[in-house]
């Protein structure tokens, strides 16, 4: 398994509020990556995306292997809760952080086994012969409007609101985590990226990258060029888990 990150600025943002994290997978027995998008004032969305990743990043790796193996999925959720509420109290005690937040998107590894907790609009996707499948559901404006059949997913990828989220961390003092348990397969390739990436691209150009046989360095560089190229209008972030 090769894992390849990279989160980058963007062509119209003067800071990156995207944070990302890779395990070793050399050497660690607890393999996860995450993506979080920050959003508020000043700083407050990277401050928001930095500090929810080490706050689960942290708990997770407290937890003794034994107790990870056999509740993966429960630590992630766990980790997630305290991230929440680490983040939620601290942008109640500065006006500049007031209403921070940041997505979170993270895929754990275990024995094939995927493990991911979600929330937000970050993705997380799986190529598996040729078909690219979306593992999460964005939680924004727009895919509620999908939902109620007010829009098409062709008229949200374009609408003014494509961007408005509908849960984050940190925003409010209990959050709903969405989970997702997926068996995995050698040749199969993982995507987690931030909406910079899916506003720029839509599926059938991710899929054409990552179906074209190149290193997994050279997808994640393409991908993120192409975005770059079609105007990167926000910070750009993603992370490919290649399991050819």
């Amino acid at each position: 398994m090769i894992a390849v990150g990279k989160s980058v600025i963007g062509l119209q943002r003067k800071n990156n509020e995207d944070s990302i994290f890779l395990s070793d997978t050399a050497e660690a027995l607890k393999t996860f990556y995450i993506i979080a998008d920050g959003m508020g004032g000043h700083k407050a969305g990277e401050i928001a995306s930095s500090m929810a990743i080490n706050i689960f990043k942290d708990y997770v790796c407290s937890c003794s292997y034994d107790y990870y193996r056999e509740n993966t999925l429960d630590v992630l959720v766990e980790g997630l809760t305290k991230a929440n509420a680490a983040v939620y109290e601290l942008s109640l005690t500065q006006d500049e952080l007031n209403g921070m937040g940041t997505t979170f998107t993270c895929a754990a590894i275990r024995d094939m086994v995927l493990n991911m907790v979600h929330v937000g609009d970050s993705r997380g996707y799986l190529l598996r012969n040729g078909v690219l499948k979306q593992l999460t559901k964005d939680h924004s404006f727009v895919m509620e409007m999908v939902k109620q059949g007010k829009l098409t997913l062709e008229e949200a990828q374009h609408h003014p609101k494509r961007n408005v989220i509908t849960r984050a961390i940190g925003t409010e003092k209990n959050i709903n985590i969405d989970t997702v348990i997926e068996r995995l397969y050698i040749g199969d390739i993982l995507l987690l990226c931030s909406d910079g990436l899916t506003t720029m691209l839509d599926d059938k150009a991710i899929s054409g990258v990552l179906t074209s046989g190149m290193t997994a360095e050279e997808m994640l560089d393409i991908l993120i060029d192409k975005a770059n190229e079609n105007g990167g209008n926000d910070n750009i972030s993603a992370i490919i888990i290649d399991l050819r």
